[in-house]
């Protein structure tokens, strides 16, 4: 995949090996979300050690084929990231689906794009092709559910109280899109 442009000045590109010697930026990025304390299911900051880590992990993925990581951003920073990782056995039809977008990059359409993007190139790229595409959402989050249905999914369990957030357990919402 080619670079892509959002608006006029969001970057959207693949993960790369040239993103480990930015693991500080993306640790940044995840650790301001957890300071947020946005809809993720991370709840402590991570170390630089554990951002490498988990980098090489996807990068490893990526080369296998069994995921596609997409990064969105804005003048060197990042603002959001996505990702399809294929299940493992009987069930690497399945693609695991994942987004986080920076507050103040919310709302404007990003999410909406990227998600289309990333859907686009696990069709493209992943091995094999996934047959359904699955998520997991805070069932209180209403902005992010109304963009999964608007992109086709189908909630297909509420799951009690399974989500700690806030000092809450908050149910979580099963969603999938047949491709």
């Amino acid at each position: 995949m080619e670079t892509k442009t959002f608006g006029d000045k969001i970057t959207i590109r693949k993960l790369s090996k040239g993103d480990l010697k930015n693991s500080k930026e993306f640790l940044d990025f995840i650790n301001s979300l957890v300071k947020e304390e946005a809809k993720i299911l991370l709840k402590k900051e991570l170390t630089l050690k554990e951002e490498k880590e988990k980098l090489e992990k996807f990068l490893e993925s990526t080369d296998k084929k069994t995921m596609v990581f997409l990064i969105a951003e804005h003048s060197g920073k990042i603002v959001g990231t996505t990702s399809i990782d294929l299940g493992r056995g009987r069930k690497n039809h399945i693609g695991g689906f994942g987004i986080i977008i920076r507050d103040s990059y919310r709302g404007m359409g990003l999410g909406k794009y990227m998600v289309g993007e990333v859907i686009r190139l696990a069709k493209k790229e992943l091995r094999p092709a996934p047959k359904i595409i699955q998520l997991e959402v805070y069932a209180n989050n209403k902005p992010a559910i109304n963009l999964y249905k608007k992109m086709g999914f189908k909630a297909v369990a509420r799951i009690p109280k399974q989500i700690q957030h806030k000092g809450k357990l908050v149910s979580a919402l099963t969603m999938l899109k047949f491709l």
